[in-house]
């Protein structure tokens, strides 16, 4: 039975930067009155979410976990607002997506199934192995490595491989030399959790697990953690291979397997050293608890919530990094593909001015693929796309002034210590604008007593004068006196804003200061201005 004070580490169920992340067990998800209603949690204590069609900001649905029921309806509703569901298993691995993607009326795919027997799959391999060794060489400076001729050897040595197998080798040999710098890589730990943790958990010895000898089943947190950021760098390079037509299951530089998009791996290589320079920084920035981390009884290190909902939110991030990478691919095989339609007309022009010769060669399986014509369809004009990138979302930091976790970007205080914080803010600059001022007058440079001020001042008191004499004249003092004024008028005028009181006179924020306070009785013309805020707001 659950504690009374127990609570659930999960925020509030909400869409943060167009993710929305639902994890327990028992998730529903189904669609009511047009609205898709979601719930998740554990046990008793539950969460749920409605969201409209418009106006709700939905990109990816991230769903974190192995237990509950969807309809199809919330397929179909998803579907048609253009979002994409993402199904992950605790452990970080893809099981499933759904998103609307589009032929984009090439036949890429064909020619990326091509890629390996026309040697393109060799240049892709050395391309992304390559970008991808650029990126762990600029992680290892960051990690104060400096011999890194071994590792730059294999650099220049990858431009002159002619096999996969070669390149996957070059690959192996500098992955050795790149996780073996990780060792040195801090962890912070609370102390307080340090009795509660295993031993192995306050160092990192290798990417390698010690259950499967493989990056698979982690072990310790840098390695949960790795394994979890990039199960979410693949499902971004799965959707953005959909979006261009590609097929993310031939893969190029990975083999082919069952349950396995060979092809999203390939995409994902050039970034994986983004995910590792993001790891870097959460490792340096973040303190890490027990909370944060579970221990399998097989001895399996999980990523728990609200840290798997914080790293959810960077998927923005990736998708933004994924586009360039994924339209170079597509590029390639488009562009392979024009070379080979070219070649094949060459070759059958030149056959038909011949009278003698060897016979033309077979035309090429892309020139025998059917094309269907293209046909206008008023009724759907919006053509899908790739859901359109929005600002890098960064992991919640906390507050710097009550360390609560503040979840929007670019704020440093949460919205309780904002208030405090502007009025400090306030007072600073005061201070500094006096001191400021009065250095400026004791250098002989005030701008209180230049020339144009004192004409500025002179005009404006000369008019305040007329106006004065012009309402005395008209209307004469009355039976109002100062005594009335300061017992009617002045005690309510601590409710209202300095602004406020210099719209309803005319007069200065300083002079409406000292009015409010009581030191000083404005000109009887002003009463009935302050009269008539002072009525308005009873």
């Amino acid at each position: 039975m659950l504690n009374e004070k127990f609570t659930l580490p999960y925020p509030q169920l909400q869409v943060r930067a167009g993710i929305l992340v639902a994890d327990g067990y028992a998730i529903s998800m189904r669609v009511l009155y047009g609205k898709l209603r979601l719930e998740d949690g554990i046990g008793e204590h539950r969460r749920s979410i409605a969201l409209d069609r418009t106006g709700s900001g939905l990109e990816r649905l991230v769903l974190l976990g192995k237990s509950g029921t969807l309809t199809l309806e919330s397929l179909a509703w998803l579907r048609a607002i253009g979002a994409a569901l993402v199904h992950l298993s605790p452990d970080g691995q893809v099981l499933t997506h759904s998103v609307p993607f589009g032929y984009d009326g090439h036949p890429i795919r064909r020619a990326q199934g091509l890629a390996i027997a026309n040697g393109l799959g060799i240049d892709l391999a050395r391309d992304l192995i390559g970008r991808k060794l650029d990126g762990q060489r600029a992680n290892l400076m960051r990690l104060r490595v400096t011999d890194l001729h071994a590792f730059d050897a294999l650099r220049k040595g990858l431009d002159r491989m002619t096999s996969i197998e070669d390149v996957r080798l070059c690959e192996a040999k500098a992955a050795a030399l790149y996780w073996h710098a990780w060792s040195h890589v801090p962890i912070r730990l609370r102390g307080k959790d340090l009795p509660r943790i295993p031993a192995k958990w306050t160092r990192y010895d290798s990417r390698a697990s010690m259950l499967t000898n493989a990056p698979r089943a982690a072990t310790n947190p840098v390695n949960a953690l790795l394994n979890y950021m990039y199960a979410l760098l693949e499902s971004e390079a799965r959707l953005a291979l959909l979006a261009m037509g590609l097929d993310p299951t031939l893969g190029v530089l990975h083999a082919d397997q069952r349950n396995r998009d060979s092809f999203a791996l390939d995409a994902m290589e050039p970034l994986r050293p983004c995910v590792d320079a993001f790891v870097l920084d959460l490792l340096e920035e973040r303190v890490l608890t027990s909370r944060d981390f579970i221990e399998l009884p097989n001895g399996v290190c999980r990523v728990r919530a609200p840290l798997t909902h914080d790293l959810a939110v960077t998927l923005p991030r990736w998708r933004q990094m994924m586009v360039p990478v994924v339209a170079r691919l597509a590029q390639t095989f488009r562009a392979n593909l024009d070379r080979s339609a070219m070649t094949i007309a060459k070759s059958r022009t030149s056959t038909s001015q011949r009278v003698i010769g060897p016979p033309s060669p077979p035309p090429s399986p892309l020139q025998l693929t059917p094309r269907k014509q293209r046909q206008a369809r008023p009724y759907a004009a919006k053509a899908w796309s790739a859901p359109r990138a929005e600002g890098l979302a960064l992991v919640p930091t906390p507050c710097a002034a009550c360390g609560k976790p503040v979840v929007k970007r670019r704020r440093r205080h949460c919205d309780a210590c904002i208030p405090a914080i502007r009025v400090a803010h306030a007072d600073k600059v005061v201070v500094a604008a006096r001191k400021a001022l009065a250095k400026r007058a004791a250098a002989g440079d005030d701008p209180r007593n230049s020339r144009e001020a004192n004409h500025k001042r002179g005009m404006a008191n000369a008019e305040h004068h007329r106006r004065n004499h012009e309402w005395s004249r008209e209307r004469g003092n009355g039976e109002r006196d100062d005594a009335w004024f300061r017992r009617e008028v002045v005690p309510k005028l601590d409710a209202y804003a300095l602004s406020a009181i210099a719209r309803a006179t005319g007069l200065s924020l300083a002079a409406c200061s000292r009015i409010r306070s009581g030191s000083q009785i404005p000109h009887a013309r002003h009463w009935d201005g302050l009269l008539a805020l002072v009525e308005a707001g009873n």
